[in-house]
Order: structure tokens, then sequence, then C-alpha cells
């Protein structure tokens, strides 16, 4: 190839690089491989203003369940302590609206679906919302602006701005994502309070993303409300030997995504 080519080579790569627009990588993150279904044991630790510590341990599930639109459904069940143990959490990942979600309640003793009303009410305790917890969707009520590039901490990131287009239905004012160019996948993101449009909490990815059955996976995040001062840990267990308790594209049974599994505990 003669210099002039390369160089032609090279503005047309630029060009095609600086084309992304926010919605495009918005898009490429939520296309990324994460498997036809995921099995994982993972502590919960929540951490109040005083440092005291209190933990859980979950087991989930998860598995496309339409291939044609991409759809996922995933179950949560706590396995302890015992204030908490048999609760378990059900969501159906919809084309064109919120998740369905269900959860079962032992003190209750019954399965209890989330109304919408619900959404920004905190998640068993946690700094997570039940909106937090959806799903990933196709965010079409969602405008995405590329706001610039950077390096956090040893990751290369676009920071991507995202604003509803129907705020009374939204949690907050807005999003800002750092996401991995690398792992298409975001390594930290800002939420602001709908009410006042300043910070409100702050999630983070620790910097350790690993392949797992040729799968990029977060093996520990954290959720800080950062005017509360209370923080939720999320981390992927390990067994004896040091390997993650985390697995793709196991043969799971789909009766295990239903409001009979929630109420028994049973995939029958």
């Amino acid at each position: 190839m003669k210099f002039t080519g390369i160089i032609l080579s090279l503005l047309m790569s630029s060009q095609i690089l600086w084309a992304l627009t926010g919605q495009d990588i918005i898009d490429k993150m939520e296309a990324r491989d994460q498997g036809e279904t995921m099995h994982s044991i993972m502590k919960m630790t929540l951490i109040d203003k005083d440092g005291e510590e209190t933990e859980r341990i979950i087991e989930t599930w998860s598995m496309v369940y339409d291939t044609e639109k991409d759809l996922h459904q995933s179950v949560m069940e706590f396995k302890s302590p015992a204030t908490v143990k048999g609760t378990r959490f059900l969501q159906i990942q919809q084309a064109d609206r919120d998740d369905d979600q269900w959860i079962y309640l032992p003190a209750l003793g019954q399965v209890r679906r989330i109304a919408a009303s619900e959404g920004s009410s905190s998640f068993m305790g946690s700094d997570f919302t039940y909106d937090d917890m959806q799903l990933q969707n196709s965010r079409t009520n969602e405008e995405h602006t590329l706001l610039r590039e950077e390096t956090l901490d040893s990751y290369p990131c676009w920071i991507i701005e995202s604003k509803s287009t129907q705020p009374d239905d939204h949690a907050y004012d807005k999003l800002v994502s750092w996401i991995s160019k690398d792992h298409l996948i975001p390594v930290r993101v800002e939420f602001y309070d709908k009410k006042d449009e300043k910070l409100l909490k702050v999630m983070t990815v620790k910097q350790n993303i690993q392949k797992i059955d040729g799968i990029w996976t977060v093996f520990e995040t954290k959720m800080e409300n950062v005017r509360e001062n209370h923080i939720t840990l999320l981390t992927i267990l390990r067994n004896a030997d040091g390997l993650p308790f985390i697995e793709y594209n196991k043969k799971i049974d789909p009766r295990r995504f239903t409001r009979n599994f929630l109420q028994t505990g049973r995939a029958e």
C-alpha cells in the first residue's frame, strides 16, 4: 500500500470511530455475548454508615426464553441468613415494557407481584431498587449521548449520558455510564436524583473482569448511596479451589422461572 493509501485508510478508520453515537454504543453493549444460561452463587454485603456489615448468600439462575427477541428471565433465591432464607425473586423481560417481577416472602407465604409504582423502592434493604434490578432492555424510551472518551483506572471507556424521553416513567433524572471498550460492560454508572438532579448513587465494578466459559464476567459490583453513606456489594463466591461459583450455557429447567417455583422452591 502506498503512503497516501495508508493515510486515507487511517482517516477513514477515524471517521468510522467518531461516527459512533451513544445509541450505537448502547446497542453494542446490549448485544454482547452473555450466554444462553447462567448460574451463580454470590454474596450480598450491606454496609451501613457506621461500617456495620450484614451478609446474605444468594443463588441465581438466568436463561434466554425468546431467542428471536433476545429476551431473558432470571430468578434469585436467598439461602442465608435465616431472616431472609427462602425469599425468591423472579423477573421476566418484556420486549416493549418493563420487566414482570414477582417476589416470595416466606413470612407472608405467598407470591406477590411488584407493581410499577414500587420501582424506586429498595430491593431487600439494599442500595439497588427494583428498577435497578431489571434485566437489560431495549431502552426505547431513552436517549443516549456520547459525552467523551477517557480511561477509568486501566479501562479505556466511552462515557454515555442516558436520559428518558418519558421522565415521569423513569426513576432517575439521568445516568452517566463509563462503558469499557474492551468488554462492553459498564464499569461505573452515576445515578442522578430526579428531584434535584444531583448525584444520588454510584455503581462501580472491580477492575478484575475476566472470561468464564468464554464470556466476560464481573466478579464484584459496588452500589453506593452517596447521600445515605450506605453501600451494597455483590460478590461472586469462590470454591475451595479458588474458582468462582459461576457457569454459563449449562442446562437449566425452565420450570424454575415460574411462580410455582417461587412458592415451593422446587422446579416441577
